[in-house]
């Protein structure tokens, strides 16, 4: 690398806010990414719409931040399909969420019958938040419990058959030593 490069870079990373600098764990923006993301956003929460579109005029790389969030977002759901009941609750969470902070842009509503009205939405959601929290931590405790009781099943296996998995392993071992003699 020639020194102008170098200094170039070195500027560069100097330029950039330590946060910036830091290992970003968003994807990375692209017009087939922000496609994707503003489709999600249509079917699963369009009232989000707006928002998004005023952030897009008024500041792009929060915009482009939103976008990349929400990419990575429908990503991990999709991830999450083969577990039917936990896409569920983690789609349900990221629409309360959503929806909330459609509702947290309107408090600045001048009327104060509006705003009473937009708070006890917010507080209905609040604990819709929670109980689904509650859920998905419960659905969560399931599954590990499931795991423990095979792990435990795994285990009394080896402990009852003690000897005789010892046996078998030694056997295993010394065969594989004859056949490297060979």
């Amino acid at each position: 690398m020639s020194t102008t490069i170098r200094s170039l870079f070195a500027v560069a990373l100097l330029a950039a806010p330590a946060a910036a600098r830091a290992a970003d764990p968003l994807p990375r923006f692209t017009e087939e990414r922000e496609a994707a993301a503003l489709l999600f956003v249509r079917k699963h929460c369009p009232e989000v719409m707006p928002l998004l579109d005023e952030l897009k005029k008024a500041n792009r790389a929060a915009y482009e931040s939103q976008v990349r969030e929400t990419f990575q977002v429908s990503e991990l759901l999709a991830d999450l399909q083969d577990d039917p009941k936990r896409y569920d609750l983690e789609l349900r969470v990221w629409k309360a969420e959503n929806r909330a902070l459609v509702l947290v842009a309107k408090l600045a509503t001048p009327k104060d019958e509006d705003r009473k009205a937009i708070e006890d939405q917010l507080q209905a959601l609040a604990r819709e938040l929670v109980e689904l929290e509650a859920q998905s931590l419960e659905h969560r405790v399931a599954l590990l419990q499931g795991e423990l009781a095979l792990a435990k099943d795994e285990l009394n296996k080896v402990r009852d058959n003690l000897d005789r998995t010892v046996k078998d392993r030694y056997d295993a071992l010394v065969e594989r030593a004859r056949k490297k003699k060979q």
